[in-house]
């Protein structure tokens, strides 16, 4: 029985904790996250050279101000862009080394395609990493191929809308969890659930009732 255990290690916050003065998804949100020792969740893309970066959207408008797909971007066209003009958007490989097993981590592939090289690219970073960590899609292709090649992962599907809940049983035996949106709630199914996203005190005593853990963005 694979130990799921480190999912309760504490709430889950969403992109790091972040603020007016902190951005989303940088390495100092993810510090804070560690000086209060709380579990993190983030998101990573692949970019066109294969490099793995952590970064929520597909589109850097919304924190860089530019009109750009991030997928289309490589390593060096993100060392002249900034997240609000003063950080840089971080490596998978530069968040864990921080990290480096302090807090465990909750990972989004934001992946919409299936031709495995994201999957590949991303084992290389994390087979030798010591940290407690687990892998969540809402791409059902990466479930198939972390069911297949890293069995030993824990792995979590993500239940976002009617299609991804249509899913989830085909699903139930291939993942450890399921991270699931708070709206499908509650959820009659025996499995270790995550609900997301918690956005204040009166969410947080509604559905902690519901779920073995949640995803809590700035109610800490």
């Amino acid at each position: 029985m694979k130990d799921i255990e480190f999912l309760k290690y504490s709430l889950i916050i969403h992109r790091g904790k972040y603020n007016s003065k902190l951005v989303e998804n940088t390495l100092p949100s993810f510090v804070k996250c560690m000086d209060k020792n709380y579990m993190i969740e983030l998101d990573i893309h692949m970019l066109n050279d294969g490099n793995i970066v952590v970064y929520h959207d597909y589109n850097l408008l919304r924190l860089c101000g530019v009109n750009k797909i991030i997928e289309s971007q490589n390593i060096k066209d993100l060392k002249t862009i900034k997240i609000k003009n003063k950080y840089s958007i971080p490596t998978l490989s530069q968040v864990i080394n921080i990290i480096d097993g302090k807090v465990p981590l909750l990972i989004e592939i934001k992946d919409l395609d299936s031709n495995s090289k994201f999957e590949e690219e991303i084992v290389k970073i994390l087979d030798n990493y010591k940290g407690k960590f687990a892998i969540q899609s809402m791409n059902p292709f990466v479930i198939d191929w972390f069911y297949k090649y890293r069995k030993e992962y824990t792995i979590g599907i993500i239940v976002f809308n009617e299609l991804n809940l249509k899913l989830l049983k085909k699903y139930l035996r291939k993942v450890d969890f399921i991270s699931i949106n708070k709206k499908y709630l509650p959820l009659d199914i025996k499995k270790f659930t995550i609900g997301w996203t918690i956005k204040d005190s009166k969410q947080y005593t509604k559905y902690k009732k519901l779920c073995d853990n949640l995803i809590c963005e700035n109610i800490l």
